[in-house]
């Protein structure tokens, strides 16, 4: 049991001293803080990065929200104040002209004390971007 094994013991004598030289790419490594290191790491999950993107313009369109909104925060259409949401239409009588939405009629339903909504397919409300609305004051 006197022989050493030649993969656990080195025979070339050991200098605490010497310090091994690193290559360009183990430097970056090792000198890289733990920030890069997540970033590296994130960069490679794609799901992530693309969530991470939308999730930035989302919470961007927040800062500019109030400015490209129509209407105030205190405007109510009084009429349509508990109209359904509306389907966004792009074709009329087989035509394509864009996004629109049909006008509403309601009456009021005496029986049950509700507002009855329906489309009238005769008018067309297109749906604008860019609008002309109420006049928006900065804070």
């Amino acid at each position: 049991m006197t022989d050493k094994l030649a993969h656990f013991v080195s025979q070339a004598p050991f200098n605490p001293m010497k310090v091994d030289e690193l290559t360009p790419e183990q430097e970056k490594f090792y000198m890289a803080s733990q920030w890069k290191m997540m970033w590296w790491r994130l960069r490679k999950h794609r799901l992530a990065v693309w969530s991470g993107a939308i999730l930035f313009v989302l919470y961007a369109s927040i800062l500019v929200s109030e400015c490209i909104a129509p209407y105030g925060l205190h405007t109510r259409n009084a009429d349509f104040i508990f109209a359904p949401p509306q389907k966004v239409q792009f074709f009329h009588e087989g035509e394509f002209i864009g996004p629109f939405v049909y006008s509403l009629d309601y009456r009021l339903n005496m029986e049950i004390l509700r507002r009855e909504y329906a489309d009238n397919q005769d008018v067309v409300q297109p749906l604008r971007f860019f609008c002309r609305g109420d006049v928006y004051e900065f804070w």
